[in-house]
């Protein structure tokens, strides 16, 4: 009887280990793209109606244990949506520089306008950091009854040519 309870609870806690956050997907360019046009999918189905369910804590469109997710801004330059830092809401982002003066939104907006998504390098604080590490963003415009929307997705410590060489084919922002 009691190899039986030790199996049941050594299969419980494996079961647990796997399926806690340590087994998630890690955060890659191909992720960041793929959630990023996920997303943009989703809004050009719904529009705003998908904020709620690009935002939710616990849905898809956060991932890789959190690292990862989706923020949605427009052409305008006002932030409509970021899941992590909800004060941005409704904000001014155009003005927005990293430590090399890019003008990051600006710059996402320049390139979904000319190509309709890509990729955007910069460099910006981890959180928790005061340093710039390198980052890159991968954007993608979405058009839903007469609104703009740039959905977006993106990671650190990956540079423009690590982008170019992974994906040559892909449109990637340069000044």
């Amino acid at each position: 009887m009691s190899s039986k309870i030790y199996t049941i609870i050594l299969a419980t806690v494996m079961l647990l280990a796997f399926s806690s956050k340590g087994y998630s997907e890690p955060l890659t360019p191909e992720l960041c793209k793929a959630k990023a046009k996920a997303a943009a999918a989703l809004l050009k189905a719904e529009g705003e109606a998908a904020f709620d369910k690009i935002k939710d804590p616990k849905g898809e469109f956060r991932f890789a244990d959190g690292e990862g997710y989706i923020w949605i801004h427009n052409l305008e330059g006002k932030m409509l949506m970021h899941p992590i830092k909800p004060a941005m809401d409704g904000t001014a982002i155009l003005d927005s520089r990293d430590v090399n003066g890019v003008y990051l939104f600006a710059a996402m907006n320049e390139l979904v306008e000319a190509k309709g998504e890509g990729w955007v390098p910069y460099a910006w604080p981890k959180p928790g950091q005061k340093e710039s590490s390198p980052k890159v963003s991968y954007v993608v415009l979405v058009k839903n009854g007469g609104k703009n929307f740039v959905a977006g997705a993106g990671m650190y410590d990956v540079t423009g040519p690590d982008i170019i060489k992974k994906f040559p084919g892909d449109a990637v922002y340069s000044e």
